[in-house]
C-alpha cells in the first residue's frame, strides 16, 4: 500500500490522510462514439478511512450531452418550454434536464453535470450523475456548524427532514447543498470534506441507473 500524506484543508487537526488501496476507474473496454475521454479523472472516495477505502473514479463521459439542474422556478420553466421546441434536444427528467447539443444553453442559473460512464447495460453505455447537494456523517453534531462556517458562501443546510439522522454506529448524517457550478466543483469539495479528521465519510449527491427488471 501506496500512503501519501496529505494537509487536510479545512480541519481542527494536522492529522493525515491514507490514500486508498485500491482505485477502481470506469473504463469502457473499447472505443465507443457515444463517450469521451475526459481531461482528468474525477470521482469519490467509497468504505472506511484506513480499513477498506476505495477509489472509484470516471474517465469518460457522454459525448454530446450533458444534465442542467436549474436554480430557479423561472428557469425550470424556460427549459420546460424549451424542450417542447423543435430545434432543442431537451428531456426533462424529475429535477434535470438532459440536453444534447453544445453547451451554449447553459446559464448562471444552472448547475450542470456531466453524465459519467459506469458500464453497460444490454449492451447501452450507462451514465451516472452528480446532483448539486452533498452528504456527511460525522461523530459530534457540532461538526456541521464548523462545515459550514468553512465553506460559506459554497454550503448551506439542506431543508431535508432528515438532517440529523443517527446511524447505526451513532454518526449524524447533514445534507448540505451546494452553491457551485458543475459536477465536478462538487466532487471535488466532497474530496475536501471526506479528508476532514472530524468527519467520517462524505459524499456527493448521485442519480444513478436502476434497473427495474
Amino acid at each position: 500500500m501506496v500512503v501519501c500524506a496529505l494537509a487536510l484543508a479545512g480541519c481542527g487537526s494536522d492529522t493525515v490522510f491514507d490514500e486508498p488501496e485500491e482505485t477502481i476507474v470506469h473504463t469502457p473496454p473499447e472505443n465507443d462514439p457515444a463517450l469521451e475521454r475526459l481531461e482528468t479523472n474525477v470521482g469519490y472516495y467509497y468504505g472506511d478511512k484506513g480499513v477498506d477505502l476505495t477509489r472509484i473514479e470516471f474517465a469518460y463521459r457522454a459525448a454530446g450531452q450533458y444534465c442542467i439542474f436549474p436554480r430557479t422556478e423561472a428557469r425550470t420553466q424556460q427549459l420546460a418550454q424549451l424542450s417542447q421546441q423543435e430545434g432543442y434536444q431537451i428531456q426533462q427528467i424529475g429535477y434535470y434536464f438532459l440536453v444534447t447539443g453544445a453547451r451554449d444553453l447553459i446559464t448562471d442559473n444552472d448547475y450542470v453535470s456531466d453524465r459519467y460512464f459506469v458500464g453497460y447495460y444490454e449492451n447501452e453505455p450507462e451514465f451516472l450523475m452528480i446532483g448539486p447537494g452533498i452528504t456527511v456523517s460525522v461523530p459530534d453534531p457540532k461538526t456541521k456548524d464548523k462545515i459550514l462556517k468553512a465553506y460559506r458562501g459554497k454550503l448551506t443546510e439542506s431543508t431535508n427532514s432528515e438532517q440529523g439522522h443517527v446511524t447505526w454506529n451513532g454518526d449524524y448524517l447533514y445534507r448540505f447543498d451546494c452553491s457551485l457550478k458543475t459536477s465536478e466543483q462538487v466532487m471535488n469539495l466532497a474530496d475536501k470534506l471526506y479528508r476532514r479528521d472530524d468527519v467520517t465519510w462524505a459524499e456527493a449527491s448521485m442519480y444513478m441507473p436502476i434497473h427495474l427488471h
